[in-house]
């Protein structure tokens, strides 16, 4: 019979053992309760008006001591609900008089001695039912007899501390089936390559891998700098599992990649391949695997990529998410008071569902040893801060193991937003690339841009749509921005190297941002130098023709540039970028003599310079008429309700004069040609009420009639509000499903998460 102490096990996690195993025993399905809902109850089993109700109780921390001292309180809901069989399952071992003492707290009458099941009696059910225990794997993995043969395996090679520390981490665990497409990998191809960005749990994947082979007899090789060690120790006839963390990293990191590194890496897979008794577990940073790649053609054509197993975030469920966390919470050395600070309000689930979550962050914010110098009550702002910038997961990769043509890429893709087309990309990246490697004097190769997208992607960016690409996590962009803030040249590089427009806006919207003093103050001290590329994109023309004919616009328009002109002119106060302010005018102008006005761009430069109040007045203001009187002119010949508010707002209506005249007969086009198709569009409630307060809006400052519109807005909204009300009882149970699951899935996370507050006691 086992002899499992189930310590190994969280109290979610012995619940379900506890349903698998009495299922198969019983011979019927169990119905679950989750923790902390059910009143006193945690499984059930009913048949007509017999009703079979299974307690689970844990007590890691407080064993016998802890459940006895509850039982008090059971006995009170278990004569509440009054059922016909109740069955307590623990994982506390119990003696007969234990078991005697229970029932009598209990009451005899609804607690038979023999319906209490011990760790004892557990483990007799285990033993009698072999596939569950084969199936909750954390349950033998992590047991401590598979310990002690782990470690009488790992002592024979000196793993010995390893595969204690693989212990600890086991019982955090969460299976995903990338566990095991791994042991198949290992089964078939006798090697596998765990590949992934960092952070997502690469090294634990392979842990428990080693782990699990050690359990079978293997012995375990740890290679530590090349796999000339591995070789070294490889003996045919015995089982040996080989294990390489980082193998790209130790072997090809930055731009060391000889050919005798790929040759010896090589012929070692080989003769694991080769060796019925061999295993090889290798893990590596997508993006150092794929700068490997590029820089080896014997690796490129050795198909390493049909042996890898990649790990992405999305390939967490918000379930698999929530149990990842609560792991880590429930074996974790945290205080009790800061676990309460994350189940208060159930703060964890602002944890669990946000876009930059990753298991290397729960491991951060769960280690109490990282938290020593943040006090109880500011736990949740730290929790906060590090969700919202987690950037220091990618620093390392990003200043250690990429070369200057990967980080050129990255670069690139900030200044275009992280996400663009490649062709795109491409151009982006030369004029960036090669002033960098001058600045900076790295040399350059040709195919510079295909090996930097080579090594970052899958790792720091991914394939998006046809031919582009996107930052593959929004932490990458925290780890630009961060780059750019701590070492604030790169800001001026990305400038230096644009070559359109959008670029110095994207770099000016961070310096701007909160935490963009550095910025600023490099800009401002090497005004001199961005000011030309400034000059140069500002007159770049917008126009673009198609191949098979017609055009498109491309970037922002002469009026956005202008404006973002004005202000870093009034933000730097660097007469080299004042000097800017006359040429971007004159461009402007020059457009405006083929182009309309964009009049809520315009809208936008009149209110920058209205702002500028460090500029020269003598120049600032007759620029500033002169758009507002070519924005007043366009309005007239027609525009939206939108824009016409936007105009009012930079327009004095108290003053009767030739600007209201305008803004008057703007409305009366408004009405004529845009107000049916405005209203037309409406697509919400929400919308509606915008309309109808533009309305309001001109009545009070232009002294217009609206009455007519405003009863046929409201005419429309009433019918727009009954068909959505028709539609909704139309969808309404589908929607109702929908949000069923969702707020069970809610439900059902909340309840495990009860858990840890029980389990506190």
């Amino acid at each position: 019979m086992p002899e499992y102490d189930f310590h190994q096990l969280s109290s979610h996690d012995l619940e379900v053992l506890t349903r698998d195993l009495l299922q198969v025993h019983w011979g019927f399905d169990i119905e679950s309760f989750k923790a902390g809902r059910d009143g006193g109850i945690d499984l059930r089993y009913a048949v007509g008006p017999s009703k079979t109700i299974i307690q689970v109780k844990h007590y890691l921390r407080t064993g016998l001591t802890g459940l006895m001292r509850d039982l008090e309180l059971e006995a009170v809901k278990v004569r509440r609900l009054a059922p016909s069989r109740y069955v307590l399952v623990t994982s506390v071992p119990l003696s007969p008089a234990n078991k005697d003492a229970i029932s009598g707290i209990i009451g005899t009458e609804y607690l038979k001695p023999q319906d209490i099941i011990g760790a004892e009696g557990l483990n007799n059910l285990i033993g009698q039912h072999p596939d569950v225990e084969g199936r909750h794997y954390k349950l033998w993995l992590a047991s401590r007899g598979v310990l002690d043969r782990v470690i009488h395996n790992a002592a024979r090679t000196r793993s010995e501390f390893k595969a204690r520390q693989v212990y600890e981490q086991v019982r955090r665990y969460v299976a995903s089936d990338a566990y095991t497409r791994a042991l198949e990998m290992l089964a078939d191809q006798r090697v596998v390559i765990i590949a992934g960005p960092p952070g997502v749990g690469k090294t634990t994947l392979a842990d428990l891998l080693l782990y699990a082979h050690l359990e079978q007899g293997y012995q375990a090789v740890l290679i530590q700098r090349d796999v000339e060690e591995g070789e070294k120790l490889f003996q045919p006839g015995l089982r040996q599992v080989f294990y390489f963390d980082d193998f790209m990293g130790a072997t090809f990191a930055g731009d060391r990649v000889h050919s005798s590194n790929d040759r010896a890496l090589l012929h070692f897979i080989a003769m694991v391949r080769a060796t019925p008794d061999a295993r090889l577990v290798l893990t590596t940073r997508e993006h150092v695997f794929a700068q490997a790649l590029g820089r080896s053609e014997r690796l490129r054509h050795a198909g390493l990529d049909d042996l890898r197993v990649i790990l992405n975030m999305p390939n967490y469920t918000t379930r698999q998410r929530a149990h990842i966390l609560y792991n880590h919470l429930y074996f974790s050395d945290l205080p009790e008071v800061y676990l309460e600070e994350l189940l208060r309000g159930e703060f964890y689930m602002r944890i669990v569902k946000h876009e930059k979550f990753n298991p290397r962050l729960i491991e951060w914010l769960s280690s109490y040893r990282r938290l020593t110098q943040v006090p109880v009550e500011r736990y949740r702002g730290f929790v906060d801060n590090l969700l919202r910038d987690p950037s220091e997961i990618w620093h390392h990769a990003y200043e250690q193991e990429i070369s200057e043509a990967g980080r050129s890429v990255l670069l690139a893709m900030r200044t275009l937003g992280g996400q663009c087309g490649g062709r795109v990309l491409e151009d982006a990246f030369g004029p960036l690339h090669a002033h960098r490697a001058a600045r900076y004097r790295f040399s350059t190769r040709p195919d510079d841009f295909r090996a930097g997208i080579r090594e970052v992607v899958n790792s720091f960016i991914k394939p998006w749509g046809q031919q582009g690409f996107e930052i593959i996590d929004p932490s990458v962009l925290d780890l630009l921005n961060a780059v750019a803030r701590g070492a604030p040249d790169n800001a001026v590089d990305m400038i230096e190297g644009a070559t359109h427009f959008g670029q110095i806006e994207q770099i000016w919207s961070l310096a701007k941002a909160e935490q963009g003093g550095n910025i600023l103050a490099a800009l401002k001290r090497e005004s001199h130098r961005i000011a030309g590329s400034i000059a140069r994109l500002a007159r770049h023309r917008r126009r673009v023709a198609l191949e098979g004919g017609g055009f498109v616009y491309f970037g922002p328009t002469f009026e956005q540039r202008l404006a973002i002109i004005v202000e870093m002119a009034e933000r730097l106060g660097a007469p080299a970028i004042t000097a800017l302010i006359p040429l971007g005018y004159e461009r402007l102008i020059e457009e405006w003599g083929t182009e309309r006005p964009e009049i809520n761009d315009a809208i936008k430069l009149i209110r920058a310079m209205d702002a500028a109040v460090s500029l020269p007045a003598d120049s600032v203001t007759p620029m500033r008429n002169a758009v507002l009187g070519a924005v007043l002119e366009e309005a007239r010949t027609g525009c939206r309700s939108d824009e016409l508010r936007e105009l009012l707002g930079v327009v004095d209506t108290r003053d009767a004069g030739r600007e209201v005249v305008i803004a008057r007969e703007s409305f009366a086009t408004y009405q004529r040609r845009y107000f049916s198709e405005e209203l037309s569009e409406c697509r919400s409630r929400e919308q509606y009420s915008g309309l109808i307060e533009d309305l309001e809006l001109f009545r009070d400052e232009l002294g217009v009639d609206v009455d007519t519109m405003i009863q046929r807005v409201e005419e429309e909204s009433a019918n727009f509000e009954e068909y959505e009300d028709q539609y909704a009882d139309h969808m309404q149970d589908e929607w109702k499903e929908r949000s069923r699951m969702e707020r069970d899935d809610d439900r059902s996370i909340s309840d495990m998460f009860e858990s840890l507050r029980r389990d506190q006691a």
